[in-house]
C-alpha cells in the first residue's frame, strides 16, 4: 500500500477511458486501484453531467458545450498542460476535433485549432473581448493590448488613425517618412556588423544586434529616439522587456488559479513583474515629460506628440474621454515591447533557417542581385518584384511560430460557435501552432520551404494562413513588422552570407517558449560577399 505521504499527494483524474494517478505510482495497480479508478470515472461522469445540466438551465442554451478532457478538482487540467502548452493543445486537438474546451483552474478555455472558425469568431463583437486576470491587473486597467470596450474602442482607433499618418499601416501611402527611419537603422546595423567581423570576431550571437536596430525604429516612431548599444538605460530597459516575456510564461498560472501566487517560483515571477512594470513605467513618463516641455501642436514629431495634443483637445472641451498619461504611459510600453520582440525575433529566426538551409539563401541572394544589385540599397518598392523574398517572409512566420498561441479572448455574453454553446466570459485560444503545422494543409510542415506561398511564381497566401490573426483585434503591427523584416533581411543578404561557424554543429530549431517563440541562443559566421560593398 501507499505510504500515508504518498497517500495525501495522490490525485485522480478521469480523462475519457483513461484514469490518470499524479503522481504516477511506481508498481502496477493492484485491484484497489481499479476499484479507485471506476469511481473516479463514475465521479466524473456525474459531475460532468451535472455540470452540463446547470448550464443548460443558467444559460437557456440547448446547444451542447464542446467537448474535451475532464481535470481534477480545483486546478481542472493545469496541472497537465507541460511546459510546451502549444504541443499539448495540438494533441488534445487531434482527439478532440477543431474545438474544444478544458477547464484552466477556475477558467474556462476553448481552444480553436481551425483558421475557419477562428476568423468567424473573431469577426463578431461578441468575441472580442478580454478576459480580466491576475497578470493583466498588474497593468491596471491600461493599455491597449490587454483592455477592452470602450476603452480599447477609443484608443485603438486612434493609434491606427497616428500609424496611419506615420505611415506604418500601408506598403505605399505615407511611407517616405518612416522607410527613410528603417533604413538608416538598416545602414547603423550593417556597419556594426562589418566593424565586429572585422575586429577578428569570427561568429556572432546577432539577437544583441538585432534588438538594438528594432528598438530604434519603434522609438523612433514613437517618441522620436534612438538608442546605442552602450546606453545604460537602454540596455536596462531590453533587459527588462525580454525578461518580462519569460515571466510571464513562469506567472501565467495565476491567471487560472490565483492561489499559486503563493507557490515561490510562481510569487517570485508575479511580483518581479510587477517591479519591471514599475521600472518601466518610469523611464516612459520621463520621456513624456520632455516631450509636453518641447510640444508643438503644429509639429508633430511622433506618436507621443499627436496623444498630447490630442489628450488636451479633449481636455479643454471637457467630453468625456479615457485619454490619460497612465494610459499613455502603458500603451507606450505595449507598442515598444512588441515592435521591439516580434521584428527582433522574426529576423533571428529568419537568419537561423537561411544558415541552415544555402540553398534557400543563395536563391534569394540571386534575387536580390538581379532586382537591386550590390551596391544600391533595397527600398520597399523593391519587394513587388521579389516574390521569392516575400515567400520566404510568410514562411518565417510560419515555420517560427513566434505567436504560436494568439491573444486570448474573452465572449461578452453567451454565444455560440461551431454548433455549440459558449458561456459568457470564456477564454477564448487560438492555435496558430495547430493551424501552421497542420500536414492536411502543409506538406512536410516541419521543412522550411519558401515554394509552399508561391503559385505559377507570385506570391499566394492560403486563406487558413493568419500569422497576424483576424478580426477586430488583428495585430496593428503587421505593415510595419513586414517593412522592417524586408528591408533588414534584404540588406543584411546583399552584404553577407550567413553560415554555420566553423568546427560547430548546426544548431537546432528549438524554442525558448514564453509569451512569443524566439529562437534558442546560437551564433552565426558573417562571411563577406566577395562582390558586395557598403552603400554610398
Amino acid at each position: 500500500m501507499f505510504s500515508p505521504a504518498q497517500h495525501y499527494t495522490i490525485i485522480l483524474i478521469y480523462e475519457g477511458p483513461r484514469c490518470w494517478m499524479f503522481p504516477p505510482p511506481k508498481r502496477r495497480p493492484n485491484t484497489c486501484d481499479t476499484h479507485v479508478s471506476k469511481w473516479a470515472e463514475a465521479t466524473y461522469k456525474f459531475t460532468n453531467k451535472f455540470s452540463t445540466v446547470k448550464e443548460l438551465y443558467f444559460t437557456g442554451s440547448r446547444l451542447p458545450l464542446p467537448p474535451g478532457p475532464y481535470g481534477i478538482p480545483i486546478l481542472g487540467y493545469l496541472p497537465f498542460v507541460g511546459h510546451d502548452f502549444h504541443l499539448r493543445l495540438t494533441e488534445l486537438g487531434k482527439k478532440y476535433g477543431s474545438i474544444y474546451q478544458i477547464h484552466l483552474g477556475t477558467k474556462r478555455v476553448v481552444v480553436i485549432n481551425d483558421a475557419r472558425l477562428i476568423k468567424e469568431a473573431f469577426r463578431q463583437q461578441v468575441f472580442s473581448g478580454r478576459p480580466d486576470t491576475e497578470l493583466t491587473r498588474i497593468l491596471q486597467g491600461y493599455g491597449i493590448v490587454n483592455t477592452d470596450g470602450a476603452l480599447w474602442k477609443e484608443q485603438r482607433a486612434f493609434l491606427h488613425s497616428v500609424l496611419r499618418k506615420l505611415g506604418a499601416k500601408s506598403m505605399i501611402l505615407g511611407r517616405d517618412c518612416l522607410e527613410l527611419k528603417i533604413r538608416s537603422q538598416v545602414q547603423i546595423f550593417l556597419n556594426d556588423l562589418k566593424s565586429t567581423i572585422r575586429n577578428k570576431q569570427s561568429s556572432i550571437n546577432i539577437r544583441p544586434y538585432l534588438a538594438c536596430a528594432a528598438s530604434n525604429v519603434i522609438g523612433s516612431l514613437l517618441m522620436s529616439m534612438t538608442f546605442k548599444s552602450s546606453d545604460r538605460k537602454f540596455r536596462r530597459i531590453i533587459e527588462l522587456m525580454e525578461e518580462g516575456f519569460r515571466l510571464f510564461a513562469i506567472a501565467m498560472p495565476v491567471n487560472f488559479f490565483p492561489l499559486f501566487r503563493f507557490v515561490p517560483l510562481v510569487n517570485y515571477a508575479y511580483r518581479k513583474m510587477q517591479t519591471n512594470r514599475d521600472e518601466t513605467s518610469g523611464y516612459f513618463h520621463e520621456i513624456v515629460e520632455e516631450h509636453r516641455q518641447t510640444l508643438d501642436p503644429e509639429h508633430i514629431r511622433d506618436f507621443v506628440d499627436a496623444y498630447l495634443v490630442q489628450h488636451d483637445r479633449i481636455k479643454e472641451s471637457g467630453q468625456d474621454s479615457f485619454f490619460s498619461e497612465k494610459q499613455l504611459i502603458q500603451v507606450m510600453n505595449d507598442i515598444f515591447s512588441a515592435g521591439l520582440e516580434n521584428v527582433t525575433s522574426t529576423i533571428e529566426w529568419a537568419v537561423l533557417f537561411l544558415m541552415l538551409n544555402p540553398k534557400i539563401q543563395q536563391q534569394i541572394q540571386t534575387e536580390i542581385d538581379q532586382v537591386i544589385g550590390q551596391g544600391k540599397e533595397a527600398k520597399l518598392a523593391d519587394l513587388e518584384q521579389m516574390p521569392y523574398m516575400e515567400a520566404t517572409f510568410w514562411e518565417i512566420l510560419r515555420r517560427s511560430n513566434i505567436v504560436a498561441l494568439g491573444n486570448t479572448h474573452s465572449t461578452l455574453e453567451d454565444s455560440s460557435l461551431a454548433g455549440y454553446s459558449i458561456p459568457a466570459t470564456t477564454n477564448i485560444l487560438p492555435n496558430l501552432y495547430a493551424i501552421n503545422m497542420d500536414p492536411e494543409l502543409w506538406e512536410n510542415p516541419e521543412e522550411f520551404n519558401p515554394d509552399r506561398f508561391l503559385r505559377n511564381g507570385r506570391v499566394h497566401r492560403p486563406e487558413y494562413f493568419i500569422p497576424f490573426s483576424v478580426g477586430r483585434r488583428m495585430c496593428l503591427g503587421d505593415i510595419l513588422t513586414k517593412m522592417e523584416v524586408f528591408l533588414f533581411l534584404t540588406s543584411l543578404l546583399q552584404q553577407f552570407d550567413l553560415k554555420v561557424p566553423d568546427g560547430e554543429r548546426p544548431p537546432e530549431v528549438a524554442s525558448i517558449v514564453s509569451a512569443s517563440m524566439a529562437p534558442r541562443p546560437f551564433k552565426v559566421s558573417l562571411v563577406e560577399r566577395s562582390n558586395g560593398s557598403m552603400f554610398k
